[in-house]
């Protein structure tokens, strides 16, 4: 089964913000939510269609708030209830000229995982993320098969170059991903209509309940104040959001705009 997430069915002007963060947008789905400082974090905008559609603008500055004890402007959604899960993700990325490369990264998207708290396990860096630092995207991914971990204490953990990232155009994302912390995992990955990567195997930890997806910014270094950064502001554009279960293919992502 393929969702459609297009920027008319996820947001709608006119309503109320998702929490009060949001002033005039409105999320449809329950459990879905936006996490931003200001009202101009994360906007409806037509100052960089996508095929003709208005995207969604992030913007994110370096003085912003801290929100949920990060520096971040991003959508969320809700999370699945178990793994292993298959699910199909496919999103557009376009980066303004003012883009520069930082040393520091930032995630662009990430599924990230809800600690199982009834064991003593608090929040954890994402099982999988999309990062982009020092101009070029990255994947991150962690596991772990016990039952209890922190960042420190994982089964393993990767980080492979994307490539360069490309100012002033549309990249499309496709991600497939059977999430698993045992090695019937899978991550497959399509950029710009091509496929490039693909890893067998674990791809999250050992908990009880599934990711949840984010899209946005998120820069966690910027929380500290001892630590150098050549950007003050980070403004990116998202469109086509599209969301497909283990019923879908990668015909219905590829061409289908």
């Amino acid at each position: 089964m393929l969702k459609w997430l297009l920027l008319l069915v996820l947001f709608i002007p006119g309503y109320n913000a998702v929490n009060g963060q949001v002033s005039n947008f409105r999320l449809y789905d329950a459990g879905s939510g936006i996490q931003a400082a200001t009202d101009q974090s994360v906007v409806y905008s037509r100052f960089v269609p996508f095929n003709g559609r208005p995207s969604i603008c992030f913007t994110l500055q370096k003085t912003d708030p801290t929100v949920e004890n990060g520096k971040r402007a991003e959508v969320f959604f809700r999370a699945e209830k178990s793994v292993p899960v298959e699910r199909w993700y496919a999103f557009n990325i376009w980066l303004p000229a003012s883009f520069v490369a930082d040393s520091l990264p930032e995630i662009v998207a990430q599924w990230h995982a809800t600690p199982d708290f009834s064991l003593g396990e608090d929040y954890r860096s994402p099982p999988i993320a999309l990062e982009i630092q020092n101009g070029k995207y990255q994947l991150a991914t962690r596991w772990a098969t016990q039952a209890v971990n922190d960042n420190d204490n994982v089964t393993g953990k990767s980080s492979v170059n994307f490539g360069n990232v490309e100012n002033g155009k549309w990249t499309q994302w496709i991600f497939h991903i059977i999430f698993s912390y045992k090695n019937d995992g899978l991550i497959e990955v399509w950029k710009d209509g091509s496929k490039f990567y693909t890893k067998a195997g674990p791809n999250y930890y050992n908990d009880q309940t599934g990711p949840y997806f984010k899209f946005g910014i998120y820069k966690w270094d910027w929380l500290k104040t001892d630590i150098s950064t050549t950007v003050n502001k980070r403004i990116l554009y998202f469109s086509d959001i599209k969301f497909g279960d283990n019923n879908a293919k990668i015909g219905d992502f590829l061409n289908n705009n």
